[in-house]
């Protein structure tokens, strides 16, 4: 009898065990046929350059939102508005409920909020082409897209090595000013860009001399008395609105420097000479015909 006990008692622990191990086996199963974490399907980005690398990037057609300076593609035109560079809405931002938000460096103060309701976020840093060509990469490893990262950041490079050719090939480097903001109406609080600034790089391409590159410092605040100094030969002014026509008059003022004796003060607003971005090629090429043709 005592004998009989012990083999039942066996046995069910055998049957128990093995009943362990099929739980086991299936819960394991079930948790490798869960889909792996998936990719985003709805983007909100912070800033005019982050929304043109997304876009490259192959995330067009997921952009939700975006702040209200993006203009580029056109398909961004009619999103939500999720306010401006130095005041982005946190709430506006979650009531797009989006999966990822791509912002910049500056703009990390949202950042911890965000990840605290389960938004994720891409930060970065751009100040230059080298920034651009990480954020495409960036963003395209974030949406398992690397081909459309590389083929954006070749565009650029491509566009640089055709105009650095051309000026590797010319005689003369206009000495040039950089004007990236002033007072309406006028020539005060003049913002100049200098070296380590995005368009000191795609004017050195061109084959143009930064009349203020040394002014120590990536954007630089000057006075009319320095424009005159300085003496360039041309004036590049970057505007995000307003006359063209009125703000080319108000050079008018300093007779005398070459650039405005000789009618080569130019104003242009397109937004992909104002900050980097995928288009810079579209900018050295722009930058290139103003100087040399």
């Amino acid at each position: 009898m005592l004998k009989r006990n012990a083999i039942l008692a066996l046995a069910l622990a055998l049957a128990l065990g093995a009943a362990a191990m099929v739980a086991c086996q299936c819960d394991a199963n079930r948790e490798r046929s869960q889909p792996p974490e998936g990719l985003p399907e709805r983007i909100v980005s912070l800033t005019p350059s982050a929304t043109e690398i997304v876009a490259a990037a192959g995330g067009a057609d997921l952009l939700v939102g975006v702040d209200r300076f993006s203009a580029y593609p056109e398909q961004v035109a009619d999103l939500p508005e999720v306010g401006d560079f130095l005041n982005p809405s946190f709430e506006a931002i979650v009531r797009l409920t989006p999966d990822l938000v791509v912002l910049e460096t500056a703009q990390r103060k949202v950042k911890p909020s965000l990840e605290r309701v389960g938004i994720d976020t891409l930060v970065l840093d751009i100040h230059d082409l080298d920034d651009v060509r990480v954020g495409l990469r960036a963003v395209g490893g974030a949406l398992d897209a690397p081909e459309h990262a590389e083929a954006a950041a070749a565009e650029i490079d491509d566009a640089l090595a055709e105009v650095r050719e051309r000026a590797a090939a010319r005689d003369d480097a206009p000495k040039v000013m950089l004007v990236v903001d002033r007072e309406l109406g006028g020539l005060g609080d003049l913002v100049v860009a200098a070296a380590g600034s995005f368009l000191d790089e795609i004017l050195a391409a061109a084959g143009g001399e930064n009349a203020f590159a040394a002014a120590g410092q990536r954007y630089a605040k000057i006075s009319p008395e320095h424009v005159v100094t300085a003496a360039p030969d041309v004036i590049f002014e970057t505007r995000h609105a307003g006359d063209s026509a009125r703000a080319r008059a108000d050079w008018d003022e300093l007779s005398g420097v070459p650039a405005v004796d000789a009618g080569r003060v130019y104003i242009r607003d397109q937004a992909y000479y104002t900050a980097p971005s995928p288009r810079a090629g579209k900018a050295v090429r722009g930058l290139e015909r103003l100087l040399f043709e």
